[in-house]
């Protein structure tokens, strides 16, 4: 988001821990588990559904004050602005996947580059958010979405991928730490 602060929200600091993965990283090539499939993330309004669906039941503290003041919906229709604005952030509409399992979206990945963060002609990239709904969390969902960004993001050529969460995210945690990307020093920063 842009850092203001949304009103009635009191401001306050989060601990985030950050991670990278270098550019010149191998890609991760995963193979889908059994009954999952993916659909490019082309409607705008599933794209919202799903996204927020997830945010209600968010392990980030920063996303569970915003979502408790605006609501799940608005802030995933402002996230995903965010993304688009070509501000701070460009992406490619077809690297935006969701995933299905089973028949049912069970989650969404938004990979984006940085603008303005090029080193010799490479992109800096981050996952702009990657989420699960709550009844399909812990099915190795995560893994399969951060390995699509990654894969994605690497094809389009970086010379790194930067992302953080929150540190009372710990299946996110140990899903970057299993994923063998490197944990750097925890940071601040504040409300969305």
């Amino acid at each position: 988001m842009d850092g203001r602060t949304t009103p009635g929200v009191p401001r306050r600091s989060y601990l985030r821990i950050p991670f990278e993965l270098a550019g010149e990283a191998a890609p991760r090539r995963y193979i889908d588990p059994p009954g999952v499939t993916w659909k490019q993330a082309d409607d705008d309004e599933e794209l919202v559904a799903v996204l927020a669906r997830a945010l209600e039941t968010s392990l980030d503290p920063r996303e569970e004050a915003l979502v408790n003041e605006v609501g799940a919906r608005a802030v995933a229709v402002l996230m995903i602005e965010d993304a688009r604005s070509g501000v701070r952030y460009r992406a490619l509409r077809e690297w935006w996947n969701l995933v299905v399992l089973d028949g049912v979206t069970a989650g969404v990945v938004l990979p984006v580059v940085f603008t303005g963060c090029d080193r010799e002609g490479l992109d800096e990239a981050t996952l702009y958010h990657i989420a699960v709904v709550a009844e399909q969390r812990s099915r190795g969902l995560g893994k399969v979405l951060l390995g699509r960004a990654t894969d994605t993001l690497l094809a389009h050529g970086v010379w790194r991928i930067y992302c953080d969460t929150a540190a009372e995210n710990a299946p996110m945690i140990r899903l970057f730490e299993g994923q063998k990307w490197s944990r750097l020093s925890p940071i601040e920063v504040g409300p969305l």
